[in-house]
């Protein structure tokens, strides 16, 4: 953290990315640090190669986040947050070469070291509760606008404070940033409460799929592009969709198998353990990572070869 504090006082151009089908913890973090650039009088922008979930849009700044780089900006050092794997930020992978300083910022246990300064805690909750210390050690003022997206990197990557990553500490953090301004039930409502009715058709038709495998200790859903095109839908955030297949009683790893939008032979695998089997090590099988509890992969390949696949590694795992 002291050489990632180095860096952001000594360097003056900054570009920050995070994952492909950015999720809470990401976008959160991203507009925390941007923040904290900001404050600090430096060149920042924000680009990723998908867009900004629905449920993540309220957030101050999330309408600067672009898809692409852009064409008069030209960082010197490169943020990478919450990505384990460097291929794993998509597309925008191609704006950068070997000559950028990179900062690789993650808690995935997974995490491949590939930066110049490679600040990874994998005991962490989520790379907003690093950000936060961060801050901290920036001796930034934590206002409300920067509370509320740490507080929603939070929130998102514990699950509400339901996922083994919940620690003393995350409550602690949590508890503080409540203190500045954060109102959890308003947060709550915006991440986690304000449906459409054609995300809750859609989140019906993945539930519709639902299998169970490996003797009931297995249960998976599936999501394709003609069921987003049914509902009319183009971007909302699924992160929650496989907490269901993981609710069933019995069931020790869930899987959520999602067709990308745009490339139909593109498959994005989400993993959830109950504990008895660490579900990176499965991912990581197929070049993917994440956390022993919960992780993830995409496979280039249709979806039924994909679940043939990662079944077949999970029920392994199972027998181990």
């Amino acid at each position: 953290m002291k050489k990632v504090a180095e860096a952001f006082r000594e360097r003056n151009n900054f570009l920050i990315m995070a994952h492909i089908n950015p999720e809470g913890d990401s976008i959160g973090s991203q507009l925390a640090v941007r923040h904290i650039l900001e404050t600090l009088g430096k060149s920042v922008a924000i680009a990723g190669q998908d867009v900004v979930p629905e449920n993540l849009k309220f957030l101050p700044g999330t309408q600067e986040i672009t898809r692409d780089v852009p064409e008069d900006f030209h960082p010197e050092t490169l943020i990478i947050l919450d990505c384990p794997v460097l291929e794993r930020v998509g597309r925008i992978r191609g704006a950068f070469d070997e000559e950028h300083f990179i900062l690789n910022i993650d808690h995935h246990v997974s995490n491949e070291y590939f930066g110049d300064v490679n600040w990874v805690e994998s005991d962490a909750s989520s790379v907003g509760e690093m950000i936060f210390g961060l801050a901290r050690e920036l001796g930034i003022k934590i206002k409300e606008e920067l509370a509320v997206s740490i507080y929603t990197a939070i929130v998102t990557d514990t699950g509400m404070f339901n996922y083994d990553n919940t620690s003393q500490r995350t409550h602690e953090v949590a508890g503080e940033l409540i203190s500045l301004g954060v109102n959890p039930r308003l947060m709550h409502g915006e991440i986690f409460e304000k449906k459409t009715i054609p995300e809750i058709k859609l989140l019906g038709k993945a539930l519709t799929t639902l299998r169970m495998d490996g003797d009931e200790k297995i249960a998976y859903i599936n999501l394709t592009r003609e069921m987003y095109r049914e509902e009319g839908i183009e971007n909302i955030s699924t992160d929650t969709f496989i907490n269901f297949p993981r609710s069933i009683k019995g069931v020790e790893v869930a899987l959520f198998f999602k067709e990308n939008k745009e490339r139909p032979l593109k498959i994005n695998v989400s993993f959830r353990s109950s504990g008895g089997v660490d579900v990176n090590a499965v991912a990581s099988c197929f070049g993917g990572g994440g956390h022993p509890r919960a992780a993830g992969c995409v496979l280039d390949m249709p979806l039924a070869e994909a679940q043939e696949k990662v079944l077949a590694e999970v029920r392994k795992a199972l027998k181990k």
